[in-house]
């Protein structure tokens, strides 16, 4: 397996990643949204706002910390353990925003 093939599998199984999150955090995440922003085409704004970060941000580390040496022969384990750990820091760094921004926002409406 070469680089690029290894930086597309990265890609691939980042999105897939982004996309069991999106679909996990969506419905309450619309929910929480529409009662802070106040109307549904500002929640929806913000609700599609979040998932492009859900996606681009996670992609971002992949795709920085990727392997770029060619490689004779590429322990195949470790390169899924550590794109794996790069997917989900990326993951933790958006949501981790994301929920750092939204609940100051809920704070700010309840005080």
């Amino acid at each position: 397996m070469n680089t690029l093939t290894l930086l597309f599998a990265e890609a691939a199984l980042c999105v897939a990643v982004s996309i069991a999150l999106i679909l996990l955090i969506k419905p309450p995440l619309k929910a929480i949204l529409t009662d802070t922003c106040g109307t549904v085409e500002r929640a929806n704004f913000w609700v599609m706002f979040t998932q492009l970060m859900l996606v681009i941000s996670p992609l971002m580390v992949v795709v920085y910390y990727a392997p770029t040496t060619a490689y004779e022969h590429i322990n195949l384990a470790d390169e899924l353990r550590q794109a794996v750990f790069r997917i989900l820091l990326g993951g933790f760094i958006a949501l981790a925003v994301i929920g750092r921004v939204i609940g100051k926002s809920i704070k700010a409406d309840n005080p």
